[in-house]
C-alpha cells in the first residue's frame, strides 16, 4: 500500500478534510516522519494525503500558530529546529503547571482517579517492556494531560495543551532512546505513589525532579548535536 492509499482509507465522512489534512500532518511531525529542517512543500503534501491545497494550507497555517511549524521568509513552511532557550522556555512553563496542577488534582483525587493513572502506567510499561517507545511516549503524554484533567480547572488545561504541542515536537527527537524512557517510566511511578499518599510537597518534588531531568537531557543532547 502507497502513502496516498494509506491516508484514503483514514478518512471518515463525519471529519472536515481541514480536521483531517491537520491530524495526519501533526501526528507526522510527532513521530518524526518529518525531520527538523524539513520544507513543508504543499504539492507534495497534497499528493502524499491525498488532499487539495486549501484544506492542506490551512492545516500548515493552523500547525504554524501552534509552534510545530515556523514560515521562513525565502524558505517557506518548515519544521524548525529546537534551541537551548526552546528548551527551557516550554519545560518551565510545564513544570509549573504542572506542579500547580497537581495540587488541585490529589485534592480532588478519587479512586476512579488513581485508577486512571495506573492504567496508564500500566500501558506504558507495557509499551517499554516491547520496546515500542512511540508509543511509551504517548502513554507518558496521557499521564501529565490526566493530573491536569484531574484538576478540573479549565482555564489551566487550555494553557496545558498549548505548551503540550511545543513539548511533543521534543518528544519526537528522541523516539530511540530506551534508556530515557526507562527512567522516565520510574519517575512517573514515584509522580503517582505520592499522589497515592495525598503527599503535595512529595508529588510537587517528584515532578520537579522529573522536568530537570528532561532538561538536561535535551540541552545534552542539543549541545552533542551541535559538536558533531
Amino acid at each position: 500500500m502507497n502513502t496516498s492509499e494509506k491516508y484514503t482509507q483514514l478518512k471518515e465522512p463525519s471529519e472536515s478534510k481541514q480536521t483531517l489534512a491537520y491530524q495526519q500532518i501533526k501526528e507526522d511531525i510527532l513521530n518524526n516522519t518529518y525531520k527538523e529542517g524539513t520544507v513543508m512543500v504543499e504539492r507534495k503534501l497534497c499528493d502524499i494525503y491525498n488532499m487539495s491545497r486549501s484544506p492542506i494550507r490551512n492545516a500548515l497555517q493552523q500547525l504554524t500558530h501552534e509552534g510545530l511549524l515556523a514560515f521562513i521568509p525565502g524558505k517557506g513552511v518548515v519544521v524548525p529546529e529546537f534551541t537551548t532557550e526552546d528548551i527551557l522556555e516550554v519545560y518551565d512553563l510545564i513544570e509549573i503547571l504542572q506542579v500547580y496542577a497537581v495540587k488541585s488534582c490529589i485534592s480532588k483525587c478519587t479512586d476512579v482517579t488513581l485508577e486512571s493513572l495506573h492504567l496508564v502506567l500500566d500501558k506504558m510499561h507495557k509499551s517499554l517492556k516491547e520496546e515500542d517507545i512511540y508509543q511509551c511516549t504517548r502513554w507518558d503524554q496521557k499521564f501529565h494531560e490526566l493530573i491536569v484533567d484531574y484538576s478540573s480547572n479549565t482555564r489551566l488545561q487550555n494553557i496545558y495543551a498549548q505548551m503540550n504541542c511545543q513539548h511533543m515536537r521534543f518528544i519526537a527527537t528522541i523516539l530511540d532512546d530506551l534508556a530515557l524512557a526507562e527512567r522516565s517510566y520510574q519517575e512517573h511511578m514515584s509522580i503517582l505513589k505520592a499522589i497515592e499518599d495525598r503527599n503535595v510537597p512529595l508529588a510537587e518534588e517528584a515532578l520537579r525532579l522529573h522536568y530537570q531531568n528532561i532538561k538536561q537531557y535535551y540541552i545534552n543532547k542539543l549541545i552533542h548535536r551541535i559538536h558533531i
